[in-house]
């Protein structure tokens, strides 16, 4: 399946391209799919300088790197910058004070930055005279510890008081002076090298951090057709996902980096050493504007002189969504030293995940030539979500009602011979769970002609052929998580890592199709707008509430319109859409959560009561107003044959090949999320009878409220009709058949209280 959807993803890239311009530059409303705004990354925290008051810098060591060299990116080698203090491998090395004096410095140092003075004042023949002379002047050395290495220069400084010394008194004032310098100090910490080894495609070891620094996001989800499983991807995000500059969206300038550890390459010109690696613009970042100034560059750094070197780099513009290798001979004898570094960069629109660059295999050797660009290994190349049919997730307690129902029968996993040679080739699987129970699967597969530099579908039989496979999960205490581990092999294969691949299953208390992350964005532009996503339940099943994944809207324009404050919908559930069969709306109204960390992190919205589905459901809202409202779309999930949306007299089928980031939740015994965050209904402050109503609505409110009027809100978010409240009795009979909501008003239109009415036709 995985194959497929793969396959389909791509033909339908320029139609969805196509849908996403028409409807950006009309009014007509229209499906929207845009470029995520951040893509969290967890336990990457913005790094501070202040920390418990102290500033602080981290020294981190790492092993040098010796030849070859070799990432697919199969598995994350880059040094993360998140240490602490009280890690076990940091220390402290050194205490650098902002003041020093004569060699010395005290914690209580400070001074002023102007001269103060000493003022003597003295009175003759009925006059006052006033001299005045300057406080003794300091040398010092003073620090910028705001950036290290820090920098230091000789000021002169003086004691932060003035003197007034009058004639005849033993004792001179002294007046204080608010010190515009004081001492400071910053902390260095030396943080250990990472300990952990890499093999090498020749078996060798290797440290296994590779690269120094961590703007790179590691992910096998945004590229298309790469190499392997797994990329390094380049963007307008800082290290923790976030936009560099969020508030200015259409500045273009430097972005990220990905800097190589020092690499041992003193080798003699006559070597050959190579580097090579592959690079492709767009992926599947929702992203389809391409711009020559959001290029890739390369960079290498002579260690003598200490300065790195411009050496390749590409435009923006280049051809979208196609991995091409590039070959760089390293023949100029200022990088063949002990301590080469390597970096790439890009420069990129700094208000999100756009402009993206995916860079995968780097092979850095000797002994290479400009044609020595085959790969002899055999790769997974996407993530897989686990062996259940169609869902990536299903509530515990229906699964072990009928576990076999809802396993996949099989699982298509696309694999890449990139040698030119023929493999034969052979893969399975193992599974495990959080509570004891394993499995294993292989020898039922294999590939062994016609495969050569070629894509292919694997298939990995579950829950079908001579030995089905059902998670057996009845010892876990009312949710399970379940690990699915694939593995391929060939021989001769020069990288194990990308052979392999494991993905977490969760089952509690949800359903869900998408697979947890989010590629880009889905919105639409209308008052009344409906999304209805459907899902099917095994007999019935308690519906307490959803849970969504919202991503601040990309556009070129400054916020507040990347991050919406106005955004608004009505949670509904459908039993049908042809006809349209509305069972529940929720009386308060939501409004989107966007948070800025994560990952991807979910906000579940309770319903205002528990509601009782059965068979087909449908869940999502109706659009009260016509700000986007970004929700998550996973583009490595195509379940567009379950989206629907409304913006007219009929409802469509969602064209946008993908996943809504939208999770039914159940009553269950076990909630592994009761900690998430939750938007609370609106607590009703007000009564309305009867209901259903026929002609007339009665209305009542807590004490102490001062309600100025009603208004009546149909299932579209329109009002439909207003009154003051010089009279509690308000005629509906005029009204067509149906669900409304009735919201109370305060006297400059606050909503005080709502309530849900059906209107009955006579």
């Amino acid at each position: 399946m995985t194959y497929l959807v793969r396959t389909l993803a791509r033909a339908a890239r320029l139609f969805s391209a196509v849908l996403t311009v028409v409807a950006a530059t009309t009014a007509v409303a229209q499906e929207i799919v845009t470029p995520v705004h951040a893509v969290p990354r967890p336990g990457n925290e913005a790094p501070m300088m202040k920390a418990a008051g102290l500033n602080t810098v981290f020294l981190y060591t790492n092993d040098t790197q010796t030849l070859p060299v070799v990432d697919d990116f199969s598995v994350d080698r880059t040094r993360h910058l998140n240490a602490t203090a009280n890690d076990a491998n940091v220390s402290l090395t050194e205490t650098i004070y902002k003041i020093e004096i004569g060699g010395a410095s005290t914690p209580s140092m400070a001074f002023v930055t102007d001269t103060s003075f000493h003022y003597t004042v003295d009175t003759q023949n009925d006059t006052l005279i006033v001299t005045r002379a300057a406080n003794p002047a300091i040398v010092a050395i003073v620090r910028d510890l705001s950036v290290y290495p820090v920098t230091q220069q000789s000021m002169y400084l003086w004691p932060p008081y003035s003197i007034f010394d009058t004639v005849g008194t033993n004792t001179p004032d002294t007046l204080a002076l608010d010190a515009t310098l004081r001492q400071d100090s910053l902390l260095v910490y030396s943080v250990a090298a990472d300990p952990r080894t890499y093999t090498n495609p020749d078996n060798s070891l290797r440290p296994w951090i590779l690269w120094a620094d961590d703007d790179a996001y590691i992910n096998g989800t945004f590229p298309l057709n790469p190499p392997t499983i797994g990329v390094a991807t380049l963007d307008g995000m800082d290290r923790t996902g976030w936009p560099y500059d969020p508030l200015n969206p259409n500045v273009n300038g430097p972005a990220d980096k990905l800097t190589s550890v020092p690499i041992n390459l003193a080798y003699a010109a006559s070597d050959s050493v190579y580097l090579s690696f592959f690079c492709e613009p767009i992926g599947l970042s929702g992203d389809q504007l391409a711009h020559a100034e959001d290029s890739l560059h390369l960079d290498f750094l002579a260690p003598d002189e200490n300065h790195w070197y411009p050496i390749w780099s590409t435009p923006g513009d280049a051809p979208p969504d196609q991995f091409r290798q590039v070959m760089i001979p390293v023949t100029d004898g200022r990088f063949l030293k002990p301590d080469f570094r390597m970096r790439f960069r890009n420069d990129a629109t700094l208000g999100g995940a756009v402009d993206q660059w995916h860079i995968d295999y780097v092979r850095l050797d000797r002994n290479r030539s400009a044609s020595d660009t085959v790969l002899k290994d055999v790769a997974f190349v996407y993530p897989e979500a686990g062996l259940l049919q169609t869902y990536a997730s299903v509530p515990f307690a229906k699964f072990v009602q009928s576990p076999a129902s809802y396993m996949a029968q099989q699982v298509d996993l696309e694999q890449r011979n990139n040698d030119t040679q023929d493999k034969f080739i052979t893969w399975g699987y193992g599974v495990a769970s959080d509570c004891g129970w394993s499995a294993t699967r292989g020898s039922y597969g294999n590939n062994i002609s016609s495969n050569a530099f070629s894509s292919f579908n694997s298939v990995h039989p579950v829950n079908s052929g001579a030995n089905p496979l059902v998670y057996d999960v009845g010892a876990c205490p009312g949710a399970a998580y379940v690990t699915a581990k694939f593995w391929t092999n060939a021989t001769p294969d020069v990288c194990a890592y990308n052979d392999t691949m494991a993905y977490r299953q969760e089952i509690s208390n949800y359903y869900a199709y998408d697979d947890g992350t989010a590629e880009a964005g889905y919105s639409l532009n209308a008052t009344g707008a409906k999304q209805a996503y459907r899902f099917d339940t095994q007999g019935t099943d308690s519906l307490r509430a959803l849970r969504m994944y919202f991503d601040p809207i990309f556009t070129y324009d400054p916020p507040p319109v990347n991050n919406p404050p106005n955004g608004s919908f009505i949670i509904t559930v459908w039993s049908s859409l042809t006809p349209e069969t509305i069972v529940f709306q929720n009386i308060s109204f939501s409004t989107p959560q966007y948070h800025t960390w994560g990952p991807d992190h979910y906000v579940e919205y309770p319903l205002d009561s528990t509601v009782v589905v059965n068979g087909s459901f449908y869940v999502g809202w109706v659009q009260t107003n016509d700000t986007r409202m970004q929700l998550g779309l996973d583009k490595n999930r195509d379940n567009h044959d379950k989206m629907f949306y409304k913006v007219g007299a009929s409802w469509q089928q969602s064209q946008q090949h993908g996943s809504w980031m939208i999770r039914p939740v159940m009553k269950a015994a076990v909630d592994p999320y009761i900690g998430i965050v939750e938007q609370v209904a609106q607590e009703e402050t007000m009564q309305i009878w009867p209901n259903p109503a026929n002609d007339a609505l009665h209305i009542s409110w807590m004490p102490g409220l001062s309600p100025a009027m009603v208004e009546l809100i149909d299932p579209t978010g329109r009002a439909v009709g207003r009154w003051d409240l010089k009279q509690q009795v308000i005629p509906v009979s005029a009204f067509a058949p149906g669900m409304y909501i009735v919201r109370l008003l305060g006297p400059s239109g606050e909503p005080l209280g709502q309530s849900r009415l059906i209107v009955q036709g006579r």
